[in-house]
């Protein structure tokens, strides 16, 4: 394996590690099995708490998965020092969610200077299409990102 390649890997693995320790995704149970350059994949098992008055996922937690899954595979391919916030999602649902485990997977459509386009599609545990979504992303240089100043 070429020492690019190495750290590449090991850029994702850290990514990856990174996500999977953050205080939201835990609450809401998500994690990331699988992150490649441009691509992403999580997972999260339906909890009770994840229901609304009807007994089905609340939209918000398909919403937040879809949003992850996007902002992952992009974060994949950002440069050091590199952040990058939502600008914009757009969802289709298009089957109530009640239990088991669901799937998003990401992937980056077009990165630019300084937007990115990706898309994400939500899966239940059969791998039936439960939502689509589509996210802009603004990506901020080190010096426009308050947390590196």
């Amino acid at each position: 394996m070429k020492k690019d390649d190495r750290e590449r890997k090991k850029r994702l693995e850290s990514l990856k590690e990174l996500v999977n320790s953050s205080p939201y995704y835990r609450h809401l149970g998500m994690e990331v099995t699988e992150c490649f350059e441009g691509s992403s994949r999580m997972r999260m098992e339906v909890r009770r708490e994840h229901t609304n008055i009807y007994g089905t996922v609340h939209g918000g937690v398909i919403c937040s998965l879809a949003d992850s899954t996007c902002g992952l595979a992009l974060g994949s391919l950002l440069m050091e020092g590199e952040t990058a916030v939502t600008l914009d999602l757009r969802i289709n649902f298009f089957v109530p969610l009640r239990e088991g485990e669901v799937s998003g997977i990401g992937r980056v459509i077009h990165k630019g200077g300084k937007t990115a386009v990706e898309e994400a599609e939500i899966l239940d545990k059969d791998g039936k299409l439960i939502a689509k979504a589509v996210a802009t992303h603004f990506i901020l240089k080190p010096a426009e990102n308050p947390r590196s100043q």
